[in-house]
């Protein structure tokens, strides 16, 4: 199951459990980009804008799911590991429902409500990840610089796979520098797809 599927990490995380042969899940907060979800290959996809995630992730696997990558933070990542299958697996890799948005984000409530927000982080026992098999790993490319020697291997093989037409590019939206505010606007919208990357 990936949270975020449409968005630029969701998007090749798609294609590339659709190279390892997994059924994929994809959730998406909006009906736009639901066309979006299965072009990138989700056999389910699940419009959380207009269906209960959990309800239909269950019916999708009932068993529950191998693994879970989650982008969302606070808002799922208790849901999202009790959704694991034995030996499952959730990789968190952001946590936008922690942030603060929108205009207001240099509001001192938006920072109580960010702080009250991390206080509530759900805590996973260790004694229960032992029994149940599962793990929760999170992963952050910013904090790769110095690591080129483990992360060699893993862009070489993203590179060939592109390169053989296995796995293509997200979708890329550029804007100018001087529009980097509008950029913003538009991620903490929701309804960018794919990457938005800043020009010179």
């Amino acid at each position: 199951l990936i949270h975020s599927c449409a968005g630029g990490v969701g998007s090749m995380l798609c294609g590339m459990s659709k190279i390892l042969g997994l059924n994929v899940v994809g959730v998406v907060g909006r009906t736009s980009k639901v066309e979006e979800a299965k072009s990138l290959g989700c056999d389910v996809v699940i419009d959380k804008s207009k269906e209960d995630l959990w309800s239909v992730a269950e019916q999708a696997s009932p068993n529950g799911y191998i693994a879970i990558f989650d982008a969302n933070g606070v808002s799922t990542l208790r849901q999202s590991y009790d959704h694991l299958a034995p030996s499952g697996r959730l990789i968190v890799f952001g946590f936008h429902s922690n942030l603060p948005v929108g205009n207001d984000m240099l509001s001192p409530m938006e920072w109580i409500r960010m702080g009250i927000k991390m206080a509530t982080m759900p805590k996973f026992d260790a004694m229960d990840l032992t029994v149940s098999n599962k793990s929760v790993l999170g992963f952050n490319l910013s904090f790769f610089a110095d690591e080129r020697d483990v992360l060699s291997d893993m862009f070489d093989q993203v590179l060939e796979w592109i390169e053989q037409g296995k796995l293509k590019c997200p979708r890329v939206v550029e804007m100018g520098m001087a529009d980097v505010a509008s950029a913003h606007g538009i991620i903490q919208s929701g309804k960018s797809i794919g990457k938005i990357v800043l020009t010179c």
